[in-house]
């Protein structure tokens, strides 16, 4: 398996923040966030995790490293779930900027190199959050069974 990066539509994550303001925006002034591909797959929703230049450390996040240098990192608390209609995936050929493409490319590498970790960390986190015991996380966190239902409920 391989991991793909994909834009997602700024309709749904706006229709999503109305319910969960953690849900992040992905529209920025340089270059819109994207998502990391499928990171979990739980109650029949495929989760998609944002991709983010914050390069700190942090229990719920995995940094991305190219040459031992941390380059951005998978945000975990704000993954949430998406249908297929809402998401396009990245074509890196289409970035304009060739230091923007070669830091998608190098992010992209390291995202399939660690494939199982990524997975694995999805997991736990989605399971650390739906067992109610960490406050702290919770308070960070994407509302998972919130994001299930009313992505369910989504229409364009």
């Amino acid at each position: 398996m391989s991991i793909s990066f994909y834009d997602v539509d700024a309709a749904y994550t706006d229709y999503l923040r109305v319910f969960d303001h953690r849900v992040p925006n992905i529209k920025y002034a340089g270059h819109d966030k994207f998502l990391c591909g499928v990171v979990l797959s739980v109650n029949n929703c495929n989760y998609y995790a944002p991709i983010s230049s914050f390069s700190q450390k942090q229990f719920s996040n995995m940094l991305i490293y190219h040459k031992g240098k941390s380059i951005g990192s998978i945000r975990f608390s704000y993954m949430f779930p998406c249908l297929d209609t809402v998401l396009e995936e990245k074509n890196f050929n289409l970035e304009p900027d060739v230091k923007y493409r070669e830091l998608l490319n190098n992010e992209w590498t390291f995202c399939n190199s660690n494939y199982e970790a990524i997975l694995k960390k999805a997991g736990y986190i989605y399971k650390r959050y739906m067992s109610g015991k960490d406050a702290k996380l919770k308070s960070h966190c994407c509302n998972f069974p919130l994001l299930e239902v009313k992505m369910r409920e989504y229409s364009p």
